[in-house]
């Protein structure tokens, strides 16, 4: 009997926790792509380039999808079980709620394992090789910014005017750029020639610009500076080219947890918290596909077919009580006002008391106003709307 309702149990909930997963990473995909769109499709890309930027980037999104499917996931397979009386039939014949739990616990653990290995071995790797492919990607920007007689502006708050274009030889005559990245002060710089370079490391596209002259105008138009030139250089960053965020926090999300561990030991000079907090983010998240399932489980039998969607927004709302307290304390622990571990660790013990709290109140079959609460507010709504 009891080998009968774990595979049953099991079967259950792996269909919804898997199209929540995939519904959930689908849309993350979406935003991540939506902020590099205006680069990836205005550029020379091929589609094995799109590929490439996506598998690199699932790893990232991964970590924040599984935990949010593991808590929707399981919710719905025991709101489908409760609406369909087979929870009471259970009980009837003498299951109790705590013999759920393996069968719920086999699957988030399963999950929750997934979900160590993707922070801890894959993250790093495909982290270090999302940055250098964006870095080659770099390149093929150029047939759009490198544009005769035309004014581009694919850089945010930078304007580029070209009178003519050896695009062979990265040769440029006739230069026009205005350069609104200061808030303060706006630039305007007009040369006869420049010429693109790289550095080594691909990280900046240089506008090696020649025999020209920089005016400077403050935002109060009251202040204005004119400098004439015989060599400058402009530098672009790839996080201007790109949107994306690189440099220090990139390469704390590219180390190992070994490489975390030791800086963390060290604290040598311009430590700073966030590498605690990254430390413990891989931790912590992977371990709240384990909690926020456990809340699922009690959460859904709580919500019968009537209360359905009552049961997902409230589990919705938990979830994005969960994240809100994890980027407040984020926030609070980067500013040293609270412990790094506290601050990645807190939303965690919530959950937790809450998931204890259910199982409790299920098993004696304690009634929670929240199922009711929420049902009758759906249902008054409808009759508002009707």
């Amino acid at each position: 009997m009891k080998k009968t309702i774990y595979k049953y149990l099991i079967r259950e909930q792996i269909v919804p926790l898997s199209v929540c997963f995939f519904g959930l990473s689908l849309i993350l995909i979406m935003g991540r792509l939506l902020q590099l769109t205006r680069y990836l499709f205005t550029s020379s890309l091929t589609v094995g380039d799109l590929v490439s930027v996506v598998a690199f980037a699932m790893p990232g999104l991964v970590l924040y999808a599984l935990p949010m499917a593991a808590l929707v996931g399981v919710l719905l397979a025991f709101v489908r079980l409760n609406s369909d009386n087979e929870l009471v039939a259970l009980r009837a014949a003498g299951v109790g709620f705590h013999q759920f739990f393996p069968a719920i616990a086999s699957l988030l653990v399963v999950t929750t394992v997934f979900a160590f290995a993707n922070a801890i071995y894959l993250m790093p790797s495909a982290n270090r090789a999302f940055e250098v492919k964006l870095k080659s990607l770099g390149r093929s920007i150029l047939p759009v910014l490198l544009k005769e007689g035309t004014f581009v502006d694919i850089v945010p708050k930078v304007v580029f005017f070209f009178g003519s274009v050896d695009a062979n030889n990265l040769q440029i005559d006739g230069v026009f750029v205005q350069d609104n990245r200061q808030p303060e002060v706006g630039v305007t710089i007009v040369a006869d020639h420049a010429r693109i370079a790289y550095p080594p490391d691909l990280s900046q596209l240089i506008f090696q610009i020649s025999n020209g002259m920089i005016t400077r105008v403050g935002d109060d138009l009251r202040n204005a500076q004119a400098i004439a030139f015989k060599n400058y250089d402009l530098a672009l960053s790839l996080d201007e080219l790109l949107g994306t965020a690189s440099g220090f926090i990139k390469g704390r999300k590219e180390m190992t947890m070994s490489e975390l561990a030791g800086k963390i030991r060290e604290k040598g000079p311009g430590y700073e918290l966030s590498f605690d907090l990254e430390y413990h983010r891989r931790l912590a998240l992977p371990l709240s596909c384990l909690l926020l399932g456990l809340v699922g489980a009690p959460l859904g039998a709580l919500f019968r077919q009537s209360g359905r969607m009552a049961g997902v927004t409230v589990g919705l709302g938990i979830f994005l009580t969960y994240y809100v307290v994890l980027s407040a304390g984020k926030g609070l622990g980067e500013n040293g006002i609270i412990s790094p571990f506290l601050a990645v660790w807190l939303p965690n013990l919530l959950t937790s008391l809450v998931a204890i709290v259910l199982w409790v109140k299920l098993q004696f079959e304690v009634p929670l106003d929240i199922a009711r609460f929420s049902s009758n507010r759906l249902f008054s709504k409808r009759r508002r709307s009707g």
